[in-house]
């Protein structure tokens, strides 16, 4: 079990103030992990450790709190159901997400890809219709 002041250097923060923030993000994944000991104080398990460690890791990489917590949250929720499916049927199970998630991967990126060429004519005939109108006239002309 290990104290928030032991958690600061093994998660490699610099305040107990950052450890608490984590666990608040994720206090429903840690709620088995989770103890109060001698002044109230809160002991996490090895368990618990882990969850943090891997919310630290998606944190230093460019997510928010908010987002890292929500895509451990689904990570968590994912692994579950793949233990609950069974080991008869969870190969069968895994072949067809993954060929799902593949197609449905291309169709989102076609999907951006299409939205993104959309975006970019739309750029060019504004920054055309801007070159032909010639430069806007100066703030003060209205006044003249």
């Amino acid at each position: 079990m290990h104290t928030v002041p032991e958690l600061v250097p093994l998660l490699g923060l610099s305040t107990e103030n950052q450890v608490r923030n984590r666990i608040e993000a994720i206090r429903d994944l840690l709620l088995g992990s989770l103890r109060r000991g001698p002044n109230n104080q809160i002991l996490v398990t090895e368990e618990g450790l882990r969850l943090l460690r891997d919310l630290q890791a998606l944190c230093e990489t460019g997510h928010t709190l908010t987002e890292a917590s929500n895509l451990l949250r689904y990570k968590t929720q994912r692994d579950d159901e793949k233990i609950s499916a069974g080991s008869s049927t969870l190969a069968h199970r895994e072949a067809k997400p993954n060929q799902t998630e593949e197609a449905g991967w291309a169709a989102l990126v076609e999907h951006l890809a299409a939205e993104v060429r959309e975006l970019a004519q739309r750029v060019a005939a504004l920054e055309a219709a801007s070159h032909r109108s010639g430069p806007p006239p100066a703030w003060w002309e209205r006044w003249r």
